[in-house]
């Protein structure tokens, strides 16, 4: 029997404001050069703090693909892979011993490799990219998620994406914010974004068959 997030799907597309964002499987060796480069850039060492060689990364996430609570997968923006991101099972992962989890609360981390997207209003698309990910393929009711509280850029986008703060998690690397976000609140908000991205997809093929 599959796992929660092994149900998730490998592929995920949305649009927004004429701009494709993407999920897909991380790959697995042929990704590795890539996560190397992101994980070695200086903006990504000291939340993530993967700055290893080549090889202790392939390890790694050899060992992260074969754990079956969480999907690992490149994010990506008008078809150029700019960052990776995990999708967990909040109650099976470390977090559950932090909160009283549902058995189906999904969460994220998530981190923009590529430099040439900052600046450029993608984070908060993307988040509802993942959002919307979690909660059309999952019964998960809400989403969790435990960043640095440190993190205040974080804080005030998440806020604006019906992520609400709940309480001050102390961990051994760090002083966590636990946040959910909840389906009914993110769809009255948001539902209209889906509606449109799955109409603009729809509509794909529909161009493509005019030309020929």
């Amino acid at each position: 029997m599959k796992t929660i997030s092994q149900q998730l799907p490998d592929y995920f597309e949305y649009h927004e404001d004429g701009t494709q964002y993407y999920l897909r499987q991380v790959q697995y060796p042929q990704d590795i050069p890539l996560l190397h480069q992101w994980m070695h850039e200086p903006h990504v060492i000291p939340q993530w703090q993967l700055n290893k060689s080549e090889l202790d990364l392939q390890v790694y996430f050899d060992k992260m693909l074969a754990d079956d609570h969480q999907r690992l997968l490149i994010v990506g923006v008008d078809g150029k892979d700019v960052g990776y991101t995990e999708i967990y099972e909040g109650k099976r992962d470390r977090l559950g011993r932090y909160y009283e989890g549902d058995d189906n609360d999904l969460g994220w981390h998530l981190l923009f490799g590529d430099k040439s997207v900052f600046g450029k209003g993608f984070l908060r698309p993307t988040i509802r990219l993942l959002s919307f990910y979690i909660f059309e393929h999952s019964q998960a009711k809400k989403i969790v998620g435990e960043p640095d509280h440190t993190v205040k850029p974080y804080a005030a986008v998440v806020a604006e994406l019906c992520y609400e703060t709940q309480r001050l998690i102390p961990m051994p690397e760090k002083t966590a914010m636990l946040y959910y976000c909840f389906r009914e609140t993110f769809y009255n908000k948001f539902g209209e974004y889906y509606q449109t991205s799955q109409q603009q997809l729809a509509d794909q093929p529909a161009k493509i068959l005019s030309v020929t």
